[in-house]
């Protein structure tokens, strides 16, 4: 008799040790994670690897172009790659080793070929509330030395660069601006618009690009110069509008 309620009782122990178990290895394994906004900032169309695994699953990256929404990242120290979109099965250009701490939002600019033309910053600016707008600036060109932006609003004029001699991987404080109301006087600007102008230091803006953009109040943006010039000039280089938020 006490055999068996030994035995019985030995059976209840261990069915409830195996639920106990199975109970908590049901439980998913909550990983770290990190948000992501990678900028395209080279001439080619490419595609971003985490460990191996592709991260941009809705879209590729074309030049100066980024996605619509942040990616999420395992946070720590992971292997990052960069293939060209074609052919369907490309090596990877380079592997490099980035560690991005959980919970934080970064920008993630792709500028060469190679492993040293990976950059980035951690994004921690808020919308701002006081009736501007936050723009910065970001020279993500190899080779085209330090360079300036210019935008005409209908208070300011061309001719005075907001931002100067921004050197190769550097991203500039925000700068508050103030979108106007109404279409500017004499000119096809509309309420809101810039005409924004990348251009080498030393160099003639007149001979820059210009590019008309929309801000609008409270909404973060950032501005890119970019791509490989050779000797192409200002002509040569990219210019990308992100809107952070």
């Amino acid at each position: 008799m006490n055999i068996r309620i030994k035995a019985f009782t030995f059976i209840i122990a261990a069915a409830a040790c195996w639920a106990s178990c199975k109970k908590n290895n049901d439980k998913p394994t909550i990983l770290p994670t990190a948000s992501l906004r990678v900028i395209n900032a080279t001439n080619d169309i490419i595609n971003f690897y985490q460990n191996g695994t592709l991260v941009n699953n809705t879209s590729t990256y074309f030049p100066g172009g980024t996605l619509s929404s942040l990616l999420t990242v395992k946070a720590g120290l992971q292997n990052y790659q960069v293939k060209l979109a074609s052919p369907s099965t490309p090596n990877a250009l380079f592997t490099t080793p980035i560690t991005l701490d959980s919970g934080k939002v970064y920008s993630l600019y792709v500028s060469s070929r190679a492993a040293d033309g990976i950059f980035f910053t951690s994004d921690t600016a808020t919308a701002p509330t006081n009736g501007s707008a936050k723009l910065r600036f970001v020279n993500a060109s190899p080779d085209a030395g330090p360079l300036m932006l210019a935008f005409v609003t209908p208070v300011t004029q061309v001719s005075t660069p907001q931002f100067s001699n921004i050197a190769y991987k550097t991203t500039t404080d925000f700068l508050n601006v103030t979108p106007s109301t109404t279409a500017t006087p004499g000119t096809t600007l509309a309420a809101g618009s810039l005409i924004l102008s990348v251009y080498q230091a030393g160099s003639d803006i007149s001979t820059a690009r210009k590019d008309t953009v929309t801000i609008s109040t409270g909404r973060i943006y950032t501005v890119i110069g970019y791509g490989t010039i050779g000797s192409g000039g200002n002509q040569a280089l990219g210019t990308s509008f992100i809107v952070n938020q």
